[in-house]
């Protein structure tokens, strides 16, 4: 038996699964390849193992579609892409140290230096190094403050086993909490023209990631590194670029494994939100050892048969009750939605957020290994809003 047709049998031998559409995944790069234009690098950023799609799967399809290099945080992922794209650039975000510097070789990545203890680590180490320096503009994470980049860069292009490739920040999240993009921007801004003075301005200079890429396209400069977005996680319509995207990650499924009628031989009902007397309960096969939230918000329900069925506190390691006591016709084996369509009623990725008291990323990255990943059919109309 060949492996597609190994896949097709899986949700039928098990009790929870996730749907990824691949078509998705390419035409939102593509969405973001036409937006930008020809002349800016995109570093497709996979880290948490592609926003939960599989980094190796991910970085297959994006190596064929052109991709110019990739991001990740952890080893793990910088092999499963290594191996899918043998020769795609891989640029390691902070999170690995010099005692990885046999696999950064092996593996052929680019690290980043965010500091000049950071910055000794690497050199003890005597190895060739491609590298990225890091700079940090205000989100007060990874990277050199501004008034110690051109001290930073000056050090590593003096040193001859170092390839200084490029110059990247991150810019803030914080909303009116923190500085504003174009604040952020302004702070490097002299930096780079001393740099380029000094004759040290690396080739590729990087700030955009996704929610930037959408609201300021001035900020594209040599490349942009898009990781929500490529799997349909931000808002598209939210900002200065609309682009047609959809997410990735298209259904949530699980099986019914247990269904009865409750009786009163049973004791009462527990004192709990949606128990009631008499109630039919069924019992997914999938909890909080998959993914799902141990506290979940009171809308959450799931599709059984086209009709919605409340989810009954609370969440297990490994089951979901939900009360089908409306829908009478439900068996065992029947397949329940947690995400995606059933019948003429859906239940999108933004209504899944809410009711799991995260956003659509906290989705997607939430979910866990257990909870097995299959390809979806592509999905016809790119519509953010509904979900699609």
């Amino acid at each position: 038996m060949n492996s597609n047709a190994r896949q097709n049998l899986l949700p039928l031998r098990e009790s929870a699964w996730r749907e990824i559409d691949p078509s998705a995944i390419v035409s939102n790069y593509r969405a973001i390849r036409a937006a930008i234009g020809p002349g800016t690098k995109i570093f497709a950023c996979l880290k948490q193992d592609a926003y939960g799609c599989g980094a190796g799967k991910v970085a297959s399809l994006l190596s064929a579609a052109g991709t110019d290099a990739f991001g990740v945080v952890s080893i793990a992922d910088a092999i499963a892409v290594r191996r899918a794209a043998p020769r795609t650039p891989i640029l390691m975000y902070p999170g690995i140290g010099p005692d990885a510097v046999d696999l950064v070789s092996d593996l052929d990545l680019t690290i980043s230096v965010s500091g000049e203890e950071d910055l000794q680590g690497w050199l003890a180490t005597g190895a060739p190094l491609k590298v990225f320096v890091k700079v940090d503009l205000g989100f007060w994470r990874a990277g050199v403050v501004p008034a110690s980049l051109r001290r930073l860069v000056k050090l590593c292009t003096s040193q001859s086993n170092l390839a200084v490739d490029g110059l990247y920040a991150h810019l803030s999240e914080f909303g009116d909490a923190g500085s504003s993009a174009p604040a952020q921007v302004a702070r490097l801004t002299p930096l780079l023209d001393a740099l380029r003075a000094e004759g040290r301005l690396p080739a590729t200079v990087m700030v955009s990631s996704s929610e930037s890429l959408l609201q300021h396209p001035e900020f594209d400069m040599d490349a942009v590194d898009p990781g929500a977005l490529l799997f349909g996680l931000a808002r598209s319509g939210a900002g200065r670029r609309t682009l047609s995207i959809r997410p990735a990650l298209s259904a949530i499924k699980a099986r019914i494994v247990a269904l009865k009628t409750c009786h009163d031989s049973m004791g009462r009902p527990p004192g709990l939100p949606g128990y009631h007397p008499a109630m039919r309960l069924a019992v997914l096969g999938i909890g909080w050892g998959h993914g799902v939230p141990r506290d979940l918000g009171s809308s959450a329900s799931v599709l059984v048969r086209g009709r919605r069925a409340p989810v009954v506190p609370p969440v297990h390691l490994e089951h979901l009750r939900i009360d089908v006591t409306d829908i009478p016709e439900a068996v065992l084996g029947d397949e329940a939605v947690l995400l995606g369509s059933s019948g003429a009623d859906c239940i999108t990725l933004p209504q899944l957020a809410e009711a799991w008291n995260t956003d659509e990323t906290g989705v997607g990255c939430g979910l866990r290994e257990s909870l097995r990943r299959i390809d979806a059919a592509p999905r016809s109309k790119p519509n953010q809003e509904e979900g699609e």
